[in-house]
């Protein structure tokens, strides 16, 4: 085993910053840990919303990357306490802000009677008010989790107009994927420069985090720009350089709990309603 996949394996076999809701909540955010990792601002910015609409708020790791790695009975116990976890909060649905803990987690919170959505769907729900219009101008890259059916992409689309990006066909993967990363950090960034190439220079929007921190961490010139954070507001980078910092502050955030969702006013924009 080399030292990334040890460390790796380490860390999300054994998450140390996890933090989950005391009480019960209907809807949780799952948030992963890259995109806390990525995002601070931006985290702290949805966190709000979420809140605000009545929906809890969990920080941990789903266990993919050790899953990736072989390392199956680890992979197994990480799976399980997880699922113990959604039902000691009683959620009905999981919202999720990462498409690769939704494409892991999804079957399984199913066959326990969970639903799984998208964060964008649930935006579209509350009738979220985007910081923008339209997306762009720049490429957009789609993570290998939502190429065959683009669900993600079409959720995006119930709030923002995605037609000022253009859709990067046939790119290859950012590389992070166990397998592939297994192959050296030399097969890693053939398959960046690839895509970067494909990009020409354009601001690269994604909605992962963990291909994001890759570009970024890569040395893509241009702008490398996550969805929520372009929705949110936050106008906020990648983070690579304090990943493991930000994520590890993450254990000691509180605001896991629902707020009360407000009632609607006579004139306000409707039930669940929500702007920035």
């Amino acid at each position: 085993m080399n030292s990334a996949k040890f460390w790796s394996v380490l860390e999300k076999g054994h998450y140390p910053f996890r933090a989950w809701p005391r009480g019960a909540c209907a809807s949780l955010l799952f948030c992963g840990c890259s995109f806390m990792s990525q995002y601070p601002r931006t985290t702290d910015a949805l966190v709000e919303v979420c809140r605000a609409q009545g929906c809890g708020v969990a920080y941990d790791c789903c266990g993919l990357p050790v899953d990736g790695f072989g390392e199956r009975r680890l992979a197994a116990r990480v799976m399980d306490a997880t699922l113990a976890r959604v039902r000691a909060v009683g959620c009905d649905e999981v919202v999720f802000v990462c498409p690769n803990c939704m494409a892991y987690l999804a079957p399984r919170l199913q066959g326990q009677g969970v639903r799984s959505v998208t964060i964008y769907e649930k935006l579209a729900q509350w009738g979220f008010d985007p910081a923008v219009g339209e997306l762009g101008p720049g490429v957009l890259f789609t993570p290998c989790p939502d190429r065959r059916r683009l669900d993600w992409r079409r959720d995006i689309e119930r709030v923002v107009s995605l037609d000022g990006l253009v859709p990067l066909a046939k790119a290859p993967c950012c590389g992070l994927m166990p397998k592939i990363a297994a192959q050296g950090p030399e097969r890693v960034r053939e398959l960046d420069d690839r895509i970067f190439a494909a990009a020409e220079g354009r601001a690269l929007y994604t909605y992962c985090a963990s291909c994001a921190g890759q570009f970024a961490r890569a040395g893509y010139r241009a702008p490398v720009v996550h969805v929520l954070a372009a929705l949110l507001g936050t106008d906020e980078a990648p983070d690579a350089a304090h990943a493991i910092a930000n994520r590890a502050r993450r254990a000691f955030d509180r605001r896991l709990e629902p707020c009360a969702v407000p009632a609607v006013r006579e004139g306000g924009r409707g039930e669940g309603g929500v702007s920035r």
